[in-house]
Formats: structure tokens, sequence, C-alpha cells
């Protein structure tokens, strides 16, 4: 008759470190999956926000939307997405614009777009990537802070001044022209992105910064309703758009320009929709 025969300390030690090295080998393999699966349902709803903008403006003469969040339309113009809501019943809302608010008064508002019709999933409004809703924004981790929507229209496309374009038919090259971008807002004093995306063409310099959701990286949709992602080449572009406090000690904070010269805004150069932050 055998007796059973246990493992030794050492076995156990050896069996414990080759764990330790497959999962040390594993987890970055494991991550870069996931990263590439939360790019993928980005690009999913940028896909469908850009669709839903062109399926819009041809349902309605080809004329656009607001581009910023607000609670009514500006001079007939109504926004793509409201501010928080909370309903009250029978069609009646309260406007929440800031101060506390529920996850679900942050879905009302985005319900009241003019754009929900055509999207019908709240899901699309946020990027996977997108951690604010739960980690909060640099000024804290309260609910006004949890902020749930990724993405912004650009400010050239808020369709609601006299001088700003109305209609998408007013653009050349479409296939060029960004629509929506990833923009990480901390919101101020108020609990919402309120404007569009600032970003001034041609000046060499940054101001609102984007959401770098995926690997330095950021997703974008067109004003033909396609989508694509972008790879930043110049680290000081991720830097700005991490923290502009940082890129300011170093030399190329807000509406500083950068030297030597930002090649990933010759990028943005080229797919802002106008020459200029607005039409003028």
């Amino acid at each position: 008759m055998h007796k059973r025969r246990g493992f030794t300390l050492i076995e156990l030690l050896v069996v414990i470190a080759i764990i330790a090295i497959l999962m040390a080998i594993l987890m970055p393999a494991l991550e870069r999956v996931k990263e590439q699966a939360r790019g993928v349902a980005c690009m999913s709803n940028q896909k469908t926000m850009g669709l839903a903008y062109v399926m819009y403006a041809d349902e309605n003469d080809s004329s656009m939307c607001g581009g910023m969040a607000r609670y009514a339309p500006t001079n007939g113009v109504p926004p793509w997405v409201m501010p928080p809501l909370d309903y009250q019943g029978a069609g009646n809302y309260s406007q929440m614009p800031s101060g506390a608010v529920t996850l679900e008064q942050r879905h009302n508002g985005l319900r009241e777009g003019a754009l929900f019709p055509y999207i019908k999933d709240i899901g699309a409004y946020h990027c996977p990537g997108d951690d604010r809703i739960r980690r909060g924004t640099s000024e804290g981790r309260d609910s006004s802070r949890l902020l749930y929507r990724s993405y912004s229209l650009p400010d050239y496309l808020r369709a609601t001044a006299r001088s700003d374009p109305r209609k998408t038919t007013d653009f050349t090259s479409p296939a060029t022209k960004m629509l929506f971008v990833e923009e990480i807002y901390d919101a101020g004093g108020v609990n919402h992105n309120v404007d569009g995306w600032s970003y001034n063409p041609g000046t060499n310099s940054l101001w609102d910064p984007l959401g770098v959701f995926h690997s330095n990286s950021c997703t974008f949709s067109f004003m033909d309703g396609h989508a694509a992602v972008t790879k930043w080449t110049d680290k000081r572009t991720v830097i700005y758009f991490m923290s502009r406090s940082q890129a300011a000690s170093m030399g190329f904070g807000k509406n500083s320009q950068f030297n030597p010269p930002n090649e990933d805004l010759l990028w943005l150069d080229a797919h802002y929709p106008g020459k200029t932050l607005y039409a003028q």
C-alpha cells in the first residue's frame, strides 16, 4: 500500500511563481483586448451618432440641429441634446442645469434632444472608455460631476447664430469634415457639457481637450455619416488632453502656440468643419 504524497513547500512555491509569471504575461494582453473592445464600441457609437445627424438633416430639408445643450430651440433651431431633466409626468419636466442629478435625469435630457428619435439607444451617447461616470472629474466626485455624455459637436456646428451655417449642404467635402468628437469636459459650475468642442484652427494651439479614451487616440464621426479613429503622434497632444495644467507648466497651455509646431494640429485643421472657431 502506497502512502499519498503531497506537494512539498518548494514545489508549491514553484507553481505559485509560474502562475505569477503567466499572469504578468497575460494581464497586459487581456487589457489590450479590453481596450480594443472599448474602441470598437466607441466607433459603433460614433457611427450611430453620425448617421443620426445625417438622417435628421435629410428629413428636415438639410437643416442642422443646434450643436449645444439647451432646454429650448435657439432662433428656431432645436438642440441636439438637452441638459439634465426631471420628469414630472404628463409630458412635463423640471430643468436641472446645475447641482446634484441622477444618471436617469441625465438620460432624460438626452432623450429630449432632437437626435434621439434617430438614435434610440441611450448607450450610444457614452464611450465605454470614459470613466467620468464613476470617478467624476478634476472638480470632484459628487453626482454633479459624474458626467455621462462623451460626445460633442464642434463649436462651428452650433447652427443657431445668424452667421452660422444652417444646412449640411453649406459644406463641401463632407467626408473630411468632423461631426462628433470625444470631449473630456469637467463641467465648470454646471452639471453637464454646455457648449461644443472649442478649437481655433490654424493657430497651432489647443483650447478644449479631447477625450483620450483609447490608447492615445480619439474617434470621430464625419458629416457623411462615417466614423474613424485617429492616433496622436505628438506626445504633447496627449499631455494636453490629459491635463491642461500640466501642459501649461510645460509651455503649451490653453491657446498657447506649440514650439516646435504640433503636427497633430494639422490633422485637426484639415478636418475641422470651418476655418475659424465660429463662422464669421
